[in-house]
């Protein structure tokens, strides 16, 4: 089953490269997508030099939105949340969208 989901996530303290290539790792072995969001700034993070780049610039004073698509959007977002406990990460879920919901629509707010 293929949903959506968004959360707003807002870091303590920076990630360290070694943290950010796990991510892209978690999310290259496939099952979802993975978007990072932050004014400007938008990334998939299945591209590595993006998402380095991504992480460079984005302001650690304001929070980034995770978009999760895909069949494991919860167990996905428990690991990247496991991923960035060290960092104090500090997490509210925004929206969530079944199958069923995403073949009704065609725009949805994240």
């Amino acid at each position: 089953m293929s949903e959506l989901s968004s959360y707003q996530v807002q870091l303590r303290q920076p990630l360290e490269t070694n943290q950010i290539v796990k991510l892209y790792k978690l999310i290259s072995r496939g099952g979802c997508d993975l978007y990072l969001h932050q004014n400007q700034l938008i990334t998939d993070a299945k591209h590595l030099p993006k998402l380095l780049s991504f992480f460079l610039c984005m302001k650690m004073e304001e929070p980034l939105v995770l978009i999760i698509g895909g069949e494991r959007c919860a167990e996905i977002y428990t690991d990247i949340e496991n991923l960035w406990a060290d960092n104090g990460a500090v997490s509210t879920p925004r929206q969530q969208y079944s199958e069923a919901a995403l073949k009704n629509v065609s725009s949805v707010f994240v």
